[in-house]
């Protein structure tokens, strides 16, 4: 049998390194491109392709490395300086990332994505002149990129006479031109944009058609979902949770912060990081990825657990949960364990955890968690006006109140079977309402002593990488919180899907219509100003 001679030029290693790559096999293509700058380390495209690479394998400081081997070989390379901005965005280092971004426009001053990107990190760091600047300067460079426009408006009110306003109303005249992808961004953007203005009838119209467009592309098995939420409660009973409680790792560092998007949770979690005792993590997938290496795996997908072997777990699987959990933590966050005066706690926001509540309790039973809750209809309107990376339930009116009710349903069970103690609901009307007493509440909650900081964490200085990183840069208004509501019969297959009760649930009235910007700004206790 004849076999295709093996490469031996650093062209053709990075041929079949390429190969390797566009059918998937990224590990064989990094053995390729590793091969290929062995024999020629002197070509910066050798060395940016092992990067990029690595990039795709979430190896980001090997990726970093790499990047500025490439960039001693040719730092006038706006790309590379890119990339190292991206994986040092990736590994939440911002201030690093700003000024690789900074150095990839400085080379090529029309580089839009670099604009962006740092317009991102700008915001996360609560910058958000320099933020709106780089924004504007993305959409100078390319004003054909939908994304930008949809960053920009999400984190600044426009006046309708504002040149990107302007510039957003021309690119939705000719809509048709963009692929439906593009077309899903501009309508969200549009949307938000018109909303600000207070035309919300034409805002919500483009809401409607941006989610019909985003959903077509979204893989979303609702019946396995609703039907894990119904069967965790049948296998996490509150005897299973007691029979098998304290045999998990004991730390009681982690606070864990669930519920729903857009539910306030980036405000619970900016409060808490505001005392000194407290690090805040932000939204954090590690339990998630721990649990699918603890526990057996579904053999029709590896990156699932089966659900029936989690009455099995015994106490050497319930420790090395927690402990690989804490493990991963501090190893990605090492400042945790390194800031002075040190840290005896940390917020993990990863709303989805809400799923997990059961097996963490038992993977870490000393672990506090805190339910951010928001009124049914104010917290799915909310959800319905964003693109989320995560969210694939929430692009159909009928599929996000259906996906609302079981997570109540699951939520309600998690409460009923914890140790008194565990977990508190914190409503973010009542959070708004009094919000002293509630911030006591919190802290009590958390084993944590009193501290006026928490009350000033418009204030705090930290990175913010969720929706909300405005909002918790201001002050603590007690504003309206009435919003403009749709029409009945353009929600009500939100209504039907909620059911009855919840669809009843909220408190507030339509009667001053505002728009769904200030509305938002309000529910999540902050005043919007331009």
């Amino acid at each position: 049998m004849k076999h295709d001679p093996q490469p031996a030029t650093a062209s053709e290693w990075c041929a079949e390194g390429d190969a390797c790559a566009a059918r998937g096999d990224l590990q064989a293509a990094l053995q390729c491109f590793d091969a290929a700058r062995s024999r020629d380390p002197a070509d910066a495209i050798l060395h940016e392709r092992l990067a990029a690479t690595l990039a795709a394998l979430n190896r980001f400081p090997e990726a970093t490395a790499r990047y500025h081997e490439a960039i001693t070989v040719d730092p006038r390379n706006s790309d590379l300086h890119h990339g190292l901005g991206w994986s040092l965005e990736q590994m939440h280092r911002l201030e690093p990332a700003i000024d690789a971004y900074r150095e990839a426009v400085r080379v090529n001053p029309k580089a839009d994505g670099s604009y962006n990107n740092m317009g991102n990190c700008l915001q996360a760091l609560g910058r958000f002149d320099e933020s709106h600047e780089a924004y504007r300067r993305a959409i100078e460079a390319a004003p054909q990129v939908p994304l930008y426009y949809r960053n920009f408006v999400q984190s600044k009110r426009l006046a309708a006479d504002d040149p990107v306003f302007v510039a957003l109303e021309h690119l939705v005249g000719d809509i048709a031109s963009l692929t439906p992808a593009n077309q899903a961004e501009i309508h969200f953007a549009y949307g938000q944009a018109l909303s600000d203005v207070g035309r919300n009838d034409a805002s919500f119209d483009h809401f409607l058609k941006g989610n019909a467009l985003h959903r077509a592309s979204v893989r979303y098995d609702e019946a396995a979902s609703l039907g894990l939420f119904a069967h965790l409660p049948e296998l996490l009973t509150s005897d299973v949770l007691a029979g098998k409680r304290g045999l998990g790792a004991p730390s009681a560092a982690p606070i864990f912060i669930v519920g729903m998007p857009r539910s306030g949770s980036t405000l619970i979690e900016q409060i808490l990081a505001s005392h000194p005792q407290v690090f805040g993590a932000g939204e954090r997938t590690e339990f998630g990825e721990v649990l699918v290496n603890c526990i057996g795996r579904d053999s029709d997908d590896p990156l699932r657990i089966d659900i029936e072997a989690l009455q099995g777990v015994g106490p050497a699987q319930l420790r090395t949960l927690g402990a690989d959990y804490l493990r991963r933590m501090y190893t990605a966050l090492p400042e945790m364990q390194t800031a002075v005066p040190g840290y005896t706690r940390f917020t993990d926001k990863y709303p989805f955890n809400f799923i997990n509540i059961g097996l963490i309790h038992l993977a870490l039973p000393n672990a506090r968690f805190i339910h951010s809750s928001r009124s049914p209809l104010q917290s799915c309107l909310s959800i319905f006006s964003r693109i989320f990376h995560d969210v694939p339930f929430s692009y159909d009116l009928g599929e996000l109140g259906r996906y609302y009710r079981a997570y109540d349903a699951l939520m309600a069970h998690w409460q009923r079977v914890l140790p008194e103690g565990t977990m508190i609901e914190i409503k973010y009307e009542e959070l708004v309402e009094d919000f002293e007493s509630n911030v006591r509440r919190l802290l009590a909650h958390c084993g944590l002593d009193w501290d006026e900081r928490c009350l000033a964490f418009h204030q705090t200085t930290r990175q913010v990488n969720t929706a909300s990183a405005a909002q918790v840069r201001r002050p603590l208004y007690k504003t309206s919180l009435q919003r403009w509501q749709p029409q009945q019969a353009l929600l009500q297959p939100l209504f039907d899907g909620l059911g009855p009760e919840l669809a009843s649930a909220d408190r507030f009235s339509a009667h001053e219509p505002v728009s769904l910007q200030d509305a938002e700004a309000a529910a999540n206790g902050t005043e919007w100003k331009s």
